[in-house]
């Protein structure tokens, strides 16, 4: 997916994910070098595991580098960390739960021995799943703020909502894909805030 169509696709569930200087901060300094043992800050170890997993799925390596790369998993760790309620970081961790507790329900293979292609195809399932049911969707914005407990149908759109948003979001400012992957000038001679784009161009880093 291109980064111009990824960005402009980023909805509802990543806004509160990504909108303070203090988490872009985090985003920013988090190492962009490729780490499958990096210590989470919130999640445990487990979950951080089926996170890494599951952001894989969203952004696989192809002939560019996929979230694991990129980092994704730890940015969205740290992203979790700061912010400035728990209320969104819980619905985040308990609607990872749903989403693997379903996955193993209702796929042939277990979570843990999915391959990428198989966690891809059950994320696309979701988003085909909403496409047709719009009412899901609905139900989960007009519930958000509303007191008592949460369903598992909330939880889990809650979950992958935020998770293929945030993941975009975070692998297109990470700082591997922004150096490596898009055209990047660390040092640029003016500012042009509308260049003309083609299709199949690479757009440039915001790094």
């Amino acid at each position: 997916m291109e980064r111009r169509e990824a960005l402009k696709n980023i909805g509802f569930g990543s806004a509160a994910l990504f909108s303070s200087s203090l988490l872009f901060g985090a985003l920013q300094s988090c190492s962009p070098q490729p780490k499958v043992d990096w210590v989470p800050v919130l999640l445990t170890p487990e979950e951080a595991a089926q996170l890494e997993k599951i952001c894989e799925g969203i952004c696989p390596k192809t002939e560019t580098p996929g979230a694991t790369e990129a980092g994704v998993a730890n940015h969205i760790d740290q992203a979790l960390s700061v912010l400035n309620t728990d209320k969104e970081a819980d619905y985040f961790r308990r609607g990872m739960a749903v989403f693997v507790k379903n996955f193993d329900a209702n796929q042939d293979v277990k979570f843990n021995k999915a391959t990428t292609e198989q966690i891809t195809a059950a994320i696309n399932e979701y988003f085909k799943k909403y496409d047709e049911n719009p009412d899901i969707l609905k139900r989960y914005r007009s519930t958000f703020n509303d007191p008592g407990e949460k369903t598992d149908e909330f939880l889990e759109t809650h979950f992958v909502t935020n998770v293929v948003d945030s993941t975009f979001y975070s692998y297109f400012t990470s700082e591997l894909v922004g150096e490596e992957v898009m055209p990047y000038d660390p040092i640029p001679v003016k500012y042009e805030g509308c260049l003309p784009y083609e299709p199949g161009q690479k757009s440039w880093a915001s790094v």
